[in-house]
């Protein structure tokens, strides 16, 4: 694995999105953040977890504050999105997320007994997976991983850094430092795929050929809906379960 001090590499991502798809929109779309040309696409949930030593449903964690962080995870189970909107009384498809919970809970906070999915990253588990549904269409090839600095940074980096290596090196990378982190864009030598994580978001983007999307699709340990380039993923761009007078368009 290899650290590029060269971050042109990275240019052909935004020569190939379409920044001017939609410039009337105050929305981000999946072509504004992925290649335009691959064939399928679709969006990975970050996972979320329930923690069933919690009782009492009804508290927040505005009301616990950080003292109601967990000091294991031994009763910890993950709830998958779907299963959670359903709870809720919400519904899910592919423009839902983070807000679309945060809207429509009773106190307008995440209860105590959820622990939100986190920005930025697949966890370590997901990171896996995803991995070796990629590696099954990527034949060996060397990979780009870049990672923003918001992401992974050091006192000087201000720009991001970019890697070599093989596909597997991302679980070594992501894990170089306190907190896993996965890269921020990455691709194969012939850019037969992308993925995407902006560091504010709760979801992962992929872009390619069919074959890996259903793969991604039909995974046990992943949660992902089919996405088009037009599907909206700027927080509170779900306008079926967060109502007009609810919604903050910025």
């Amino acid at each position: 694995m290899n650290q590029l001090t060269d971050l042109s590499p990275l240019n052909w991502i935004g020569e190939s999105t379409d920044q001017d798809a939609h410039p009337e929109s105050i929305w981000g779309f999946v072509s504004e953040y992925l290649p335009v040309n691959y064939p399928a696409y679709c969006k990975i949930f970050h996972a979320i977890y329930e923690d069933t030593s919690v009782p009492n449903k009804s508290i927040t964690w505005d009301e616990v504050g950080n003292k109601g962080i967990p000091d294991d995870f031994e009763n910890v189970t993950r709830i998958t999105w779907q299963d959670l909107a359903t709870k809720y009384g919400l519904e899910y498809h592919a423009e839902i997320n983070e807000a679309s919970f945060t809207e429509n809970f009773p106190k307008g906070s995440w209860p105590r007994y959820l622990l939100a999915a986190v920005e930025g990253t697949l966890d370590e588990d997901e990171c896996s997976e995803l991995v070796a549904l990629l590696a099954l269409v990527t034949n060996g090839q060397q990979c780009c991983f870049y990672y923003d600095p918001v992401v992974r940074s050091t006192e000087h980096d201000f720009v991001g850094t970019l890697f070599t290596g093989d596909l597997a090196d991302v679980d070594e990378l992501s894990s170089d430092g306190n907190e896993y982190a996965a890269p921020t864009y990455w691709w194969p030598e012939d850019r037969s795929w992308t993925v995407f994580t902006d560091p504010g978001y709760v979801f992962t983007l992929v872009g390619g050929s069919q074959e890996l999307i259903d793969s991604i699709l039909k995974s046990e340990h992943l949660e992902a809906v089919t996405v088009e380039l037009t599907t909206r993923i700027t927080p509170n761009s779900d306008d079926i379960n967060i109502q007009d007078d609810q919604t903050e368009k910025t």
